[in-house]
């Protein structure tokens, strides 16, 4: 035991020493195989003595100390071409507004966690999503959300929630996990260039909204109705097509499931009104 322990102090303070290092790293330096290497730096980890990169390198992450954020942009050569303009525009500009940045921007933003770290913001009127700077503390994040809303809404008299990052919002903020699916919805939409105009619902396994996508003769509105399930079937795209029917739209239902056999005919009979896209995640 008390070997473990003089190991586990030891890799901390060769990360105290070096800065963000890979595992193979740690394992070279401790004298340690790869495999028990690992397993001290996930327990480390759990105890929230170490904390790990959403970037990886390879297959791997890196392992650094509270206070060593800074030294993660030393790696941002590994990051792609997009995530790398991302990178400095969120630099540079320390905020962000999401929907006015290119979908090719949001994309990208939405991969460098370590860099940027989204909040949603609830005004009165609408509700917007902003990404912080990962070293901007967060009052200057505030007065700068402020300065980008106001006259329209004060920041402290917004309800403000922020997406589950390593960064914290205002004490008395109200906090709120925003759907995995429905973000990764989002995300998919966004690599397809399709626009979200409303948002209707946004459950854990489920996401409603209007969009507007580009077709061959110009934009073209859905009512979107995206569900986290095995198998789509009938009663599924009966209902879509009466909810966008009411709006006067055509549907389009996402899943990251299929088309159950027995409603193929139906998909088939109705293709012009009802659209079926397959979300991989």
């Amino acid at each position: 035991m008390q070997d473990v322990i003089k190991t586990k102090e030891r890799i901390i303070s060769i990360i105290n020493e070096k800065g963000p290092s890979f595992p193979v790293q740690i394992a070279r330096a401790i004298n340690v195989s790869p495999l028990f290497t690992s397993v001290f730096l996930s327990e480390l980890h759990e105890d929230n003595k170490l904390k790990t990169t959403n970037m990886k390198i390879g297959s791997s992450s890196l392992y650094f100390l509270q206070g060593q954020e800074q030294m993660l942009e030393n790696f941002i050569e590994h990051l792609n071409q997009r995530e790398k303009e991302a990178f400095y525009l969120i630099k540079k500009s320390q905020v962000l507004e999401d929907e006015k940045q290119s979908p090719i921007i949001r994309v990208a933003l939405r991969e460098i966690k370590d860099f940027a770290h989204p909040f949603k913001i609830k005004t009165a009127e609408s509700e917007k999503i902003f990404w912080k700077y990962h070293l901007l503390p967060d009052s200057d994040f505030d007065k700068k959300v402020q300065k980008i809303l106001n006259p329209l809404v004060e920041i402290e008299e917004a309800k403000k929630e922020t997406i589950p990052q390593e960064a914290q919002a205002k004490p008395k903020a109200k906090k709120q996990e925003l759907s995995d699916f429905a973000e990764k919805v989002k995300d998919y939409l966004l690599s397809k260039e399709m626009e979200v105009i409303s948002t209707i619902l946004e459950k854990k396994k489920e996401f409603v909204a209007k969009i507007r996508a580009d077709i061959l003769f110009g934009k073209q509105e859905f009512y979107l109705i995206a569900k986290e399930k095995k198998k789509i079937n009938e009663t599924d795209l009966a209902l879509a097509l009466q909810k966008a029917q009411s709006e006067k739209m055509p549907a389009l239902i996402i899943s990251p499931g299929e088309i159950d056999k027995k409603a193929l005919p139906y998909l088939k009979e109705w293709r012009n009104l009802i659209k079926f896209e397959k979300l991989n995640i």
